[in-house]
């Protein structure tokens, strides 16, 4: 089966698929989040409790729980329950939490807000004599959009569910960048 070029040339459909392998195999694609440029002898991580400063109630335990789930699903570590037992010991603590309204109606009333997070992170190796910072940020941030309605009365519904989706978001952003090393 030939491709009509209008004239110009025909490439066999058969061959596009190959021909597309070959260019993706040049343009350095691979499967994100399962390299890591992380020592290779790390290969315990222990998660401490994030510390909340932020006000905003069961947000550290959301966190931390899509944070951990997250590196499960990773599978580059095994996950231990004490920082003794652990080559890498991952903390946080949460900074800030703003919900700011982003849309509004002809009303002038709230249709969409945005809920950001910041949280100062790092990952510390406890394998040398002297642990060692190996990454950290100060501001990691993460924001979600939502919307709700203008007579408020699933507003703190939907602030639940952002939540939910902020930590997912957080979570996989978090253990990505630690990962890939961005």
């Amino acid at each position: 089966m030939a491709c009509d070029t209008g004239g110009r040339g025909g490439v066999s459909l058969a061959l596009f698929p190959a021909m597309l392998a070959l260019a993706a195999a040049g343009c350095g694609y691979g499967l994100v989040g399962r390299s890591s440029n992380l020592p290779p002898h790390l290969q315990t991580l222990y998660v401490v409790p994030f510390i909340n400063q932020s006000g905003r109630a069961e947000l550290d335990q959301r966190l931390i729980e899509a944070v951990t789930g997250e590196w499960v699903r990773r599978a580059r570590f095994r996950l231990v329950t004490s920082a003794e037992a652990a080559d890498a010991v991952l903390t946080g603590k949460i900074t800030a939490v703003i919900s700011t309204p982003v849309r509004f109606d002809e009303a002038g009333r709230a249709t969409e807000y945005q809920l950001t997070v910041a949280a100062e992170v790092q990952l510390v190796d406890r394998t040398a004599p002297k642990p060692t910072t190996i990454w950290q940020d100060p501001r990691f941030t993460r924001a979600v959009a939502y919307p709700v309605s203008p007579d408020a009365t699933d507003y703190f519904d939907r602030e639940v569910e952002a939540m939910n989706e902020l930590s997912r978001d957080f979570a996989r952003a978090l253990v990505a960048t630690i990962l890939e090393g961005f």
